[in-house]
């Protein structure tokens, strides 16, 4: 009889970058893989050195976050020289109606050109074309699964990635969720729940705002100040279920791509209805990411109309703790004045309307 360390050896050996989409779909591929009796292999989290690598194997052009994907992937070769696949999905469209950033479109074929790369191990997502089962089955199909087999695979990860996002809605922060996926624990909040005296929505894509490497540890640096934080992951998904329509009196214009559009949903909640939910916006952006510097310009005129605070941090392989922390210092000291002022003005018209 085989042993459970003899039937592992025999395992397929899959490697996931830790970057770009892992810190949004790493859930739904673990399950999905493990499904189909694969051994998954990690890179490690963020560090300088995956850094200084990406950025010498990408061209100028590229955001941070996909040269921080180049960095990850030559991490995995060098300390897993035996993997047979790097797993690289490729995002087309996740709804019929938007379309992921064309560098997460070519990421496969970009990959390839990499010193030494193994085969690729591709995933496509793209619903303008076909559903997404039939991906699973083209995967399964790769890894020497039958159809069958491949379809119950897909079953068991979609419920597995319903059930990852009733956690974090249920208030559970990414990086906490993200822990507990990869040691395959059960789903529980952390015991000691953050709270401020003001809160802030954190804006931003997934792999800016919980790479704690690139963002320099930014929530950390907001919770040390007292505040508590919001993320797009928390928000009921009834927030989503709508498209934005960009200056409806003038036409009227959809947004052309699938995070942004997620990004001005949650911010139309918090325009209207729950405007006084929180204090203030903070939006983390990738220097030379085109998309989010259109829509940050949106995002900064709604802000003036409704009198929400509103901070935008540009990151870069280039940027520096000192000056960062000096400017959220900043920010979170005139927004807690604000909100004080507001409290007292209050208290005062109140006085005065009971005289």
């Amino acid at each position: 009889m085989e042993t459970s360390e003899q039937t592992n050896k025999k395992k397929t050996k899959v490697g996931i970058p830790r970057a770009l989409h892992f810190y949004r779909y790493f859930p739904f591929w673990k399950k999905l893989l493990e499904e189909l009796n694969v051994e998954i292999v990690l890179s490690p989290p963020t560090n300088k050195k995956i850094v200084e690598e990406g950025v010498t194997h990408g061209f100028g052009e590229l955001c941070i976050p996909v040269k921080i994907y180049y960095g990850h992937v030559l991490r995995l070769l060098r300390d897993h020289p035996d993997l047979y696949y790097i797993f690289v999905p490729r995002y087309v469209a996740e709804v019929k109606e938007a379309y992921f950033c064309p560098k997460f479109l070519s990421l496969p074929d970009v990959i390839k050109i990499l010193p030494e790369v193994p085969k690729i191990l591709n995933f496509e997502v793209n619903v303008k074309e076909f559903p997404i089962a039939t991906s699973a089955i083209e995967l399964g199909k790769e890894l020497g699964r039958t159809q069958n087999q491949a379809l119950n695979a897909y079953r068991e990860a979609q419920k597995y990635f319903d059930e990852y996002h009733q956690f974090l809605r249920d208030g559970a922060p990414v990086n906490h969720a993200l822990r507990l996926v990869e040691r395959n624990r059960p789903f529980t909040l952390p015991k000691k729940k953050h709270t401020g005296d003001i809160k802030f929505l954190l804006l931003g894509h997934a792999y800016n705002i919980f790479d704690t490497f690139i963002n320099l540890d930014f929530q950390k640096k907001l919770r040390d100040q007292g505040v508590e934080v919001l993320t797009i992951e928390n928000l009921p998904e009834s927030l989503f279920k709508e498209p934005v329509i960009i200056n409806p009196k003038g036409g009227g214009l959809r947004n052309y791509w699938k995070h942004e559009e997620e990004i001005l949903a949650a911010i139309r909640y918090f325009l209207k209805e729950g405007r006084n939910e929180i204090d203030g916006v903070v939006f983390l952006i990738s220097f030379a990411c085109g998309p989010d510097s259109l829509i940050s310009e949106l995002i900064k005129h709604d802000m003036k109309v409704v009198r929400l605070p509103f901070l935008e941090i540009i990151m870069d392989e280039h940027s520096g703790e000192a000056g960062l922390l000096t400017r959220v210092e900043s920010f979170v000291e005139m927004v807690r004045r604000k909100k004080k002022k507001l409290a007292l003005d209050s208290k005062k018209t109140t006085a005065v309307k009971t005289l």
